[in-house]
């Protein structure tokens, strides 16, 4: 499941992950994205992982292709989780990226919104 918060006018997203990712769930979330993007040139991201179940295989290529056309498109990206392997896997990959990545415990989600909201 993906659930998706926007807040359209600081350029804010929030994306939830708790179980698998679908093609409907991952569509959505390009979608919100994109309306984002119309009216920002940069949007700042909270990607919350309660729990990470896999992904369909197709979405796979199709989302490392969005997600380096979409680099430069994000200020700050905190990725949120206590899976343990998620959070040194993002702070290894935002040594090669230009968007700034936090990792954070998810008993700090409320910093986590409150430093990619800073970064607006």
């Amino acid at each position: 499941m993906l659930d998706i918060k926007i807040d359209e006018a600081a350029g804010y997203i929030e994306l939830t992950v708790d179980g698998a990712v679908d093609s409907a769930g991952y569509e959505a979330a390009v979608a919100a994205i994109e309306a984002l993007l119309k009216t920002h040139d940069k949007i700042n991201a909270v990607e919350v992982v309660r729990s990470f179940a896999g992904m369909e295989p197709s979405l796979w290529w199709r989302d490392l292709n969005y997600s380096f056309a979409r680099l430069d498109s994000f200020g700050r990206c905190a990725v949120v989780t206590d899976n343990g392997w998620m959070g040194p896997m993002a702070r290894f990959f935002a040594a090669f990226l230009s968007v700034e990545v936090r990792t954070f415990d998810l008993k700090d989600l409320e910093a986590a919104r409150a430093w990619a909201k800073d970064g607006v």
